[in-house]
């Protein structure tokens, strides 16, 4: 779920979030914020420019912004960049990104509000960025046993050092706990969830 944040309600609140968090966002267009003494047709001169310069034409931002003067306009990095250094600046009170951001992703998976642990280590922002795909765990423990909670989970060829073989299933039930909270098959709408859960476990 995505929404972009924008309107003049928001515009102060999001420039006064903790130093870092903003970056955290994305966005491909622009929020210009003129300032109110500005005239209209001064405003309107302005947003010819932007247009000639960008080559697209900012528009309200909404019907509630445009009698605070908040343009909205595509644009990148690079764009937001010349804006800044263009003498635009000396009618504008704010030259901002128009951040996207994006809800954190929370799975089906019925116990996992009881998963304290999880949050408390931030995984929810951390699944924004991966869920583990590409990468496999080395689980160096008792075991793995294939429990319905690990159905879908991938497991990779493992050894078992203690009795010299290559069937590695668990025969105490401490390595598939611990696998479980490496890699449980999530968004199953069964159990609990895993941290990483498209890695692959090795046991």
């Amino acid at each position: 779920m995505d929404w972009t944040i924008s309107c003049p309600d928001f515009l102060g609140s999001l420039l006064s979030l903790p130093p870092g968090m903003a970056a955290k966002g994305n966005y491909d267009s622009i929020a210009i914020d003129f300032s109110r003494d500005i005239p209209a047709e001064r405003i309107a001169a302005q947003v010819q420019a932007i247009a000639t310069q960008l080559g697209e034409s900012p528009h309200p931002n909404s019907i509630f912004s445009q009698s605070d003067h908040l343009y909205i306009v595509s644009g990148s990095k690079s764009d937001l960049k010349a804006l800044r250094r263009s003498n635009l600046k000396q009618y504008t009170e704010s030259i901002e990104p128009n951040y996207i951001w994006t809800k954190d992703d929370v799975p089906n998976d019925p116990d996992y509000a009881k998963q304290w642990n999880l949050r408390s280590i931030n995984v929810e922002s951390a699944w924004n960025e991966t869920h583990g795909q590409g990468v496999t765990v080395a689980v160096i423990d008792t075991g793995i046993s294939l429990v319905p909670d690990l159905e879908t989970t991938k497991i990779v060829a493992g050894y078992d050092f203690v009795s010299d073989r290559e069937d590695a299933t668990d025969d105490n039930g401490h390595g598939t706990h611990v696998a479980g909270t490496i890699a449980q098959s999530t968004n199953n709408e069964f159990g609990v969830a895993g941290i990483a859960y498209e890695a692959a476990l090795m046991p």
